[in-house]
C-alpha cells in the first residue's frame, strides 16, 4: 500500500473500532449481558474488527477507496475532513495523529509492567518444602473441584503475599508462605481455584495474544481500551468459575480483598518512575484498581449472573449489523 492507503487504513481501523466498541457496549447493556464470559464474546467481536475485518475490506473491496464511492455511497468519509486544514495539515491528519498518540500512550502505559511481570521467573518447586503442605493440599482440592490435574506449585518463602498463575507450556501456580498465613483454609482454596480457572481457560496464553494485538494496533486507542476490558472480563470469569467449583463465593471475595489490601501499598510504590508521567498517573491508577476490586467483590457477594438466551444468535446479529454499517464508512 502507498502512503495514502496506509493513512486510510489507520483512519478506518481507528474509526471502525470506536464504532464497533460503542455499538457492542450499547447492545451488552440493552440485552442485559451480565455473564463475563458472554461479555468477552461481544468484546472480542469489536476487537476482531480492526484486526481481521478492516484488512479484509481493503483487500476484497478496493472500490471502497475510490472517490466515486466516497462521494455517492459512503455514509462517512474521513478524507472529506481534509477540506479543513490547520498549520498546513488537514483535519483528518490531525485526528489520526491525536488518536495514534493516545493509542501509543495507553500501550506504553501497560507494556513495561507487563514485561516485568512476564520476565519474573518463579522459583522451582521442591515437594515437601517447609510450610508448603497447606498450599499443596488446597491446590489439590481446588483442582479436584474443577476437574483438572493439579499443576506444579512454585513456593516462595517469606516476602509479601504472592498468589498468581504463570506459564503457557508449563503452567504453574505461584504462592508464598505469607499468602498462606494471610488466608484461612476456605479463602486459600478459593483463591487457588481462581488461578486454576485461569489455567483451565489458558488465560496466560491469551494474555500474550492480546498484548500482540495491542502491539500490532499500537496506534488504535479503541484496541487498547478493549483489551483492558477483556482482561477484566477474564478475571471475573475466573471468579465465577472458582465460586462455582468451590461453592463459596464469600470466601473468594474475602480472600481477594485480603490480598489486595496486603499488596496495595507495595503495588503503588513498585516501579515508581518507570512509567511516563508515573507520579501523575499513580493515584488515578490506584483508584481504578480499587474500583475494579470493589466491583469484583460485589459481584461475588451476589448470585451468579444468568446467561442471556440465544447469545450466539445475538452475536451474529451484531456482527451482521456492524458489517452492513461499517462497509459504508471510509
Amino acid at each position: 500500500m502507498n502512503g495514502q492507503r496506509w493513512i486510510d487504513f489507520a483512519g478506518q481501523a481507528i474509526f471502525h473500532t470506536l464504532v464497533a466498541a460503542l455499538v457492542v457496549e450499547a447492545l451488552v447493556r440493552l440485552w442485559g449481558v451480565r455473564q463475563p464470559e458472554q461479555r468477552t464474546g461481544f468484546r472480542l467481536l469489536a476487537l476482531g474488527w480492526p484486526l481481521l475485518v478492516v484488512p479484509a475490506l481493503f483487500l476484497a473491496f478496493p472500490g471502497r477507496e475510490e472517490e466515486s464511492f466516497r462521494d455517492a455511497r459512503a455514509i462517512f468519509a474521513g478524507r472529506h475532513w481534509d477540506d479543513l486544514a490547520f498549520l498546513g495539515i488537514g483535519l483528518y491528519g490531525w485526528w489520526i495523529g491525536i488518536m495514534s498518540a493516545a493509542g501509543l500512550g495507553l500501550f506504553l502505559l501497560d507494556l513495561v509492567p507487563w514485561l516485568r511481570a512476564r520476565n519474573v521467573r518463579p522459583p522451582p518447586w521442591i515437594p515437601g518444602a517447609p510450610g508448603s503442605r497447606p498450599a499443596e493440599e488446597a491446590l489439590s482440592r481446588a483442582a479436584a473441584a474443577l476437574g483438572i490435574a493439579p499443576p506444579g506449585l512454585a513456593w516462595v518463602e517469606g516476602g509479601p503475599p504472592v498468589l498468581f498463575c504463570t506459564g503457557t507450556r508449563n503452567p504453574r501456580v505461584v504462592t508464598s508462605s505469607s499468602a498462606v498465613e494471610l488466608l484461612d483454609r476456605d479463602e486459600l482454596a478459593a483463591a487457588l481455584a481462581h488461578e486454576l480457572a485461569h489455567l483451565e481457560r489458558r488465560d496466560p496464553t491469551l494474555s500474550w495474544a492480546l498484548m500482540g494485538a495491542r502491539a500490532l494496533m499500537w496506534f488504535n486507542p479503541g484496541v487498547q481500551v478493549l483489551v483492558r476490558a477483556i482482561a477484566r472480563d477474564a478475571e471475573r470469569t475466573a471468579d465465577e468459575r472458582a465460586g462455582q467449583a468451590c461453592g463459596d463465593r464469600l470466601a473468594l471475595a474475602s480472600g481477594l480483598l485480603k490480598l489486595y489490601r496486603a499488596t496495595e501499598g507495595r503495588g503503588r510504590g513498585a516501579g515508581a518512575g518507570s512509567r511516563p508521567l508515573s507520579a501523575a498517573l499513580a493515584e488515578p491508577i490506584a483508584r481504578a484498581r480499587a474500583h475494579d476490586i470493589e466491583l469484583r467483590c460485589r459481584a461475588l457477594l451476589g448470585p451468579p449472573p444468568a446467561p442471556v438466551p440465544l447469545a450466539r444468535l445475538r452475536l451474529a446479529a451484531a456482527a451482521a449489523g456492524l458489517g452492513l454499517l461499517l462497509f459504508f464508512v471510509v
